[in-house]
This record gives structure tokens, sequence and C-alpha cells, in this order.
């Protein structure tokens, strides 16, 4: 047997001790004839008190629910002012790139675009780095720099710059001050904090965030190794409004934590690429379904607690017919939220003699007595 085989059996054992009725002996298995138990062997008291659901047939599917956090993700400090701040933005407020984000010393501080902050003042002094590319793509971005973005502040760049400041309404030096801008690696960004008062200089203004929300739900490390990109999952919002989606990406996690020795887990993040499935108003706890991408075949389907076990993955469900609780043995497939398949009954299980009954659609199955 194949560990997967092992490892399943043991998780079927482990799932079902806490849920089925207590094992029953299984000796003399040639001469045990279970389904023949009769309303006098069981007791009239007990038949009459017998709790039953009936027999399903259909498909069992796997499915995985996971809690998540729906949210803007988390919220990244703005570097510290280099002069005294003299406005600040709204908690909330979405910044677009070339906008003023704050204000330092009179001066409005712009939202630009990169991956690298700007260390340097930019002129025609500068020696050629990447530094200029940055700024260059931006100006582009914004319209005023129509040629190929290269590392070279020229007279073209100088131009460029000089168009922008006059928009903005800033002396028009042609220098670009590190004070002037602050450079952050998404288009646009969204204020998730307020963290400085005005009048105070050296301190950072806000903490910022994406302006998308999106859903994040930690993951054990097994989880993490089955689950990729683009798996189907069902996200249940809060308000019980369901949106089929996919995992749009998984973080290996594993980022030290505050506390001493802790790692962050990894993380499944699902996205909305429409927002208007989701609305702030439903920030907070939601639940995501991870549906198996395994089609399920059509069985019997029985509640887990209508299983008897009565040897080592050996069990029997009771059917209750015409005044008689009749033990029927069955061997059992895949477990889902309580319930359970039957893959076969009666004499189809091996080594059960074959006057023994199988079990129907539509029997009514004891859960109860």
């Amino acid at each position: 047997m194949s560990s997967t085989g092992r490892g399943r059996r043991r998780l079927l054992r482990i799932l079902l001790s806490a849920v089925v009725i207590a094992a029953v002996g299984a000796t003399g298995a040639a001469m045990w004839r279970p389904w023949e138990e009769s309303l006098e062997e069981s007791g009239s008291a007990d038949s009459a008190a017998a709790t039953t659901v009936p027999v399903e047939f259909g498909e069992l599917t796997s499915r995985l629910r996971l809690n998540a956090t729906l949210g803007y993700g988390e919220p990244i400090e703005l570097p510290a002012t280099q002069g005294m701040i003299t406005a600040l933005p709204d908690p909330g407020q979405v910044i677009e790139v070339g906008q003023q984000v704050f204000e330092v010393d009179g001066r409005p501080v712009v939202l630009l675009e990169g991956e690298r902050p700007f260390w340097r003042e930019l002129s025609s002094d500068s020696d050629d780095g990447q530094d200029v590319l940055q700024l260059e793509q931006n100006l582009a971005q914004l319209g005023f720099f129509d040629r190929e973005p290269d590392s070279r502040f020229d007279w073209w760049t100088l131009d460029a710059v000089r168009r922008w400041q006059e928009e903005l309404g800033i002396p028009v030096t042609g220098k670009v001050a590190v004070s002037d801008v602050v450079a952050v690696n998404a288009p646009s960004i969204r204020i998730s904090h307020v963290t400085a008062d005005l009048g105070e200089t050296g301190v950072s203004p806000a903490t910022y965030t994406a302006t998308t929300l999106k859903a994040a739900t930690p993951l054990t490390p097994a989880q993490a190794r089955e689950l990729t990109p683009n798996t189907p999952v069902t996200v249940l919002l809060s308000d019980g409004t369901e949106h089929a989606n996919v995992i749009a990406s998984i973080d290996p996690g594993g980022q030290p934590t505050d506390e001493e020795g802790q790692t962050t887990p990894p993380t499944a993040v699902i996205e909305f690429p429409d927002q208007e499935q989701v609305t702030p108003g439903e920030l907070g706890n939601i639940q995501v379904v991870v549906q198996s991408a395994e089609a399920g075949e059509e069985t019997l389907i029985v509640p887990v607690t209508a299983l008897i076990a009565t040897a080592e993955d050996s069990y029997a469900v009771e059917v209750h017919a015409r005044e008689q609780i009749v033990r029927v043995p069955v061997q059992i497939g895949l477990i889902v939220d309580a319930r359970v398949q039957i893959l076969t009954s009666g004499s189809d299980v091996e080594g059960t003699p074959s006057d023994a009954p199988p079990l129907e659609p539509g029997d009514e199955v004891v859960i109860s007595r």
C-alpha cells in the first residue's frame, strides 16, 4: 500500500473515532448475520426512538474551508520628513502618481512610482544613474517627457522637470530635491493612518496601503505545498454573498515577526479585479472555500454519524424499514463536511455473505437511538 493510501486510512480512523457509534466485535464472521437483526432483537423502544435520515445519491467533493481577512494589506510607513510638516493627508485618501502626499515647509511632497527611493538631488550636474531613469519614467507617465527614458539627466530631462514644476506651482529650478518627492512601488496609495501632527519634523507623516481590497488567508505548510495560483475558490463575505474567484498568489512566509523565534506563516492571496464585489464596509473576517480540483463520482452518501465501526477499517449502517432495524455492511470512501461516500454495501463488501442486502437510495439510516 502506498504512503498516500496508508495516510488516508489513518485519517479516516481519526475522523471517525470522534463521531461513529462504539465498535462491535466481529468474531465468527462466517456465522455473523447482522442484517437479520429484527425489531425483537433490537428492542421496540430503541426502534421507535430511532432518528433516521434518507440515503442520498450524488457527488461528494472535497472542500477546504479557510478563515481569511479582507483588507488593503499591511500598512507601510512613509519616509520621515526632512522639514516641518505643514499639511497632512486624510485617512482613507487615495493618492495617484503626480499628486501631493503631504506638505513640508510649505512645499508639496509629490508621489512618484519606483522601487528605489530618491537619495540625491537630481539636476543637470547629476551623474548618470537608475534614479534618473526612474524620474524620467514618471515624467513620461505624467505627460512631460516624450522621449525614451534613459539614465542621463540631459536637456530633455531639464525641460520636462521645469514644465512639471510650473504645473505644480512651485519654484521652477530644473532640480528635484530629495524632499520634493516620495517614491513607492505602486501607481497609487491609500492613506491608512496619519501618524504625525502639523509642525513636527523628522517623523513619518502617515502609513499607506494598496488601494484595492484583497483577501489573505494563512495556510499550514502542507496546504501551502498543495495549493497553487489559479486554484478555484469561493469567497464567502460576511453578508452571506458568494463570489467565485481564484488564488492569485501564494506567499511562502518565513519572515521574522515581533515575537522572538516566530516567523510569518504561508499565505494565500485572493484579488478582486471587480472591486464592486467588495466594499470597505466588509473589512474583516471572511471565509474562503477551496473546491477539490478532482471531480467526485456519484455514490451513495450518508452522515458520518450513521456509521458503526464493526472491526478495523470495517463499517456498517443500520437501516430502519418495516418496523425492523437491519444492519448493512458498507465500504466507505471520501469524508467531507461530516458526510461519507458509500462505495459498496451488502454482499458487495469483501468478506460478506452473498445474501446480505445492499443499501439503496432513500433508505432510512439510523443516526441515533
